[in-house]
Order: structure tokens, then sequence, then C-alpha cells
């Protein structure tokens, strides 16, 4: 209850910096967005031999329009805001039908000491190293589809967000949470602890992260998870290796997560390479190997990314991936009904492909 109440103190104080006094001139505000969809064809769903194949509303990412701003407050400080509605393009429903701004809801300050920032926000895993090393899309075949690294790529409730300037190619940045489920009782909604760092200089980049997030219904239940990345860039050419271990406590719930049945470990390899055929024309392809020593099952996806570059603001994406599975593991690309961890069916394997288009503005 003290963390809430230094946020809501602290989101106060931030407001009264600038966002609403009346005798300062209006921040910058900007309308932006994505909307990404296609038609995609998933085997092995539903029973398991079925194939599921139609309109879909996100291939590399959810849609969601925004508004963003910053305004300058004098003495080098800035304020800054960002708040991003997700929805679906081929219903018109909201991606989150009780959360309006479910992609990004936070306020903040910056200055020449780095930037801080409180409210909903994603952690430095998507921050850094999922795009530029880890691919998106969620059914897609991305690394936090996995059932142990949902964390790879997440956001939450009642975060605060310290990211350090960049001083000779090095950042660092913190985060933490409290009640980041936002329940009504948050001594039972989990907390979180993110710090990291990362070298960016020329074609070279690596990163760095440290996650831990305490169990909803267990406060000694914790799930602990680092993750590395690097990329290197040569001429039309960048190769891109992923790492991440996983450490879960079982018997408990996670907001990250849901539940989790056994006290499990677990690693994945993302390996990856894009090629810039041309200025419009990009293509990727990874292998993903997933391992759980605990379990003792394993899981691969082998990935082919195309995107081009059409027009102004108009990508075509074409995306193919192939899930493999070992006898008892039950990962998947897109969930079945078998009500299992990771969606799947055990032993099952599944292929997707699709083809969509991705604006933004």
């Amino acid at each position: 209850m003290q963390s809430k109440i230094k946020l809501t103190a602290l989101a106060a104080a931030l407001c009264a910096c600038g966002f609403v006094n009346a005798q300062s001139a209006a921040p910058s505000v900007t309308v932006f967005g994505i909307v990404d969809g296609g038609i995609s064809s998933t085997s092995n769903t539903g029973n398991g031999s079925q194939t599921t194949s139609g309109a879909v509303s996100s291939i590399l990412g959810v849609s969601a329009i925004g508004f963003k701003g910053d305004k300058d407050l004098g003495d080098g400080l800035t304020g800054f805001f960002n708040f991003m509605a997700g929805f679906n393009p081929t219903t018109g429903k909201l991606s989150d039908s009780s959360t309006l701004f479910s992609r990004n809801a936070y306020i903040g300050l910056s200055s020449s000491m780095g930037s801080l920032s409180i409210g909903k926000q994603w952690d430095l895993n998507d921050d850094w190293i999922v795009g530029s090393v880890f691919k998106g899309g969620y059914n897609a075949g991305a690394v936090f589809k996995f059932s142990e690294f949902d964390a790879v790529s997440d956001l939450y409730n009642n975060t605060i967000k310290y990211v350090t300037p960049v001083s000779g190619g090095l950042q660092g940045a913190a985060m933490y949470g409290s009640n980041i489920g936002g329940s009504n009782t948050p001594t039972t909604a989990g907390s979180l602890t993110n710090i990291g760092v990362k070298y960016a200089a020329g074609p070279l980049m690596v990163a760095g992260t440290y996650f831990s997030e305490s169990s909803i219904t267990s406060t000694s239940s914790t799930y602990k998870l680092t993750t590395l990345g690097a990329s290197y860039a040569s001429g039309a050419v960048k190769g891109r290796l992923g790492y991440a271990t996983a450490t879960t406590d079982g018997g408990v719930s996670y907001v990250s997560l849901g539940t989790v049945g056994k006290t499990n470990t677990a690693n994945v390899v993302d390996v990856g390479v894009d090629y810039s055929v041309s200025p419009q024309l990009t293509l990727s392809l990874d292998q993903l190997s997933r391992k759980n020593t605990t379990l003792n099952n394993s899981s691969n996806i082998t990935r082919f990314l195309a995107m081009y570059a059409w027009k102004p603001n108009t990508t075509l994406v074409f995306n193919v991936a192939n899930l493999t599975n070992s006898s008892n593991a039950t990962e998947s690309l897109l969930a079945t009904q078998a009500g299992t961890t990771g969606g799947g069916y055990a032993g099952k394997s599944q292929q997707a492909i699709a083809a969509g288009v991705r604006f933004s503005f």
C-alpha cells in the first residue's frame, strides 16, 4: 500500500510540474498508431488435427492508436506522456476489453540526468531486445509465445522506470512495480524488479536484463528471467543472437504467466539473420530452440519473415513458422483446445503462414 501511495504522489508531482499548468504553453501532442492485419492459416489447431484459417488482427503486433507529447518545462526539464489503445481491426473491438489504454499509459520527466516515468509500461526486454534481436509477432513464432518466456515482452501496471542518458554508447535502466496486476488487493497482486544495461555503437548492439516477479498468490514464490541479446550489422547482413533462461516457482499464479503447475527451469536460444535485398525488401530467418531442463521437454521454431516497404508508412508482410515439439512438450503457435501449458497437444507440431499489411501513422 505504501508503494501505491508513493506512485500516486509522484504522479501528482509530475502533473504539478507542468502538464496542468494553465499559465504555460500547451504541450506538443502527436496522434500516432499502427494497423496490422491480414490472413493466416495454422495447422493442428482445435482438437489437434484441424486447420484454422481466415482474417487475423495481428501478424507482427497489436494494432493501436495513441497520443504522445512532450513539454519544455524550463531549467533543462521536459515532461512527456504516452497513451496507446490496442484494437482488433477485423472486429473493431478493443484488444483488451477491460482496458482502454492497454498498450501504454505513462507520464514522465526527462533531463540530462535521464528519464523517469510512471504508469503502465513495457519491460526493458521489450525496450531494447525485442525487435533488434528477437522478432515480434505473438502467433508468428516469437520467443515470448513459449510458455516460460512471456516476460521477454510484456507490460505492467503501476511501474516506475528510470533510464540513464547514453554515455560512450552505454546506457542503464531500472524498473520497479507493485500491484502490477492492477488488483484491488495490492498485497496479493504481485511486484516486479527489472534492471538492465545496453551498449550500442556503430554496427554493434549488446544488451542484458534481469527480471524478477513475485507471485500474485504467494509472495515467497518468484518468476526469474535473465535475457541477453546481441546484433552486428555488416553491409546488407545483420546477425542476431538471443538467449534467455527462466526459473519459475510452481503451484502459484503470476501476472506474466498465469498459473504455473510445477517449479521448473528453462532456456531458449534464438539465432537469426536479416538480409537487406534492397532498400525496400528485408528477409529474416530465425531458429529458436527451447529446452525445459526440469520437465525434460523441448521445442523448436524455424521462422522466415519477409517485409517489403511498398509505400511510405505501408509495409507488406509475409511470415512462415514451423513449430516442432518433443513427445511431452505442449507448446503452440496458436492455442488449441488441449488446455495445456503452452496451449498445444503433446508432441504435436504446428505450421503457420500469414500475409498482410502494416500501416503506421
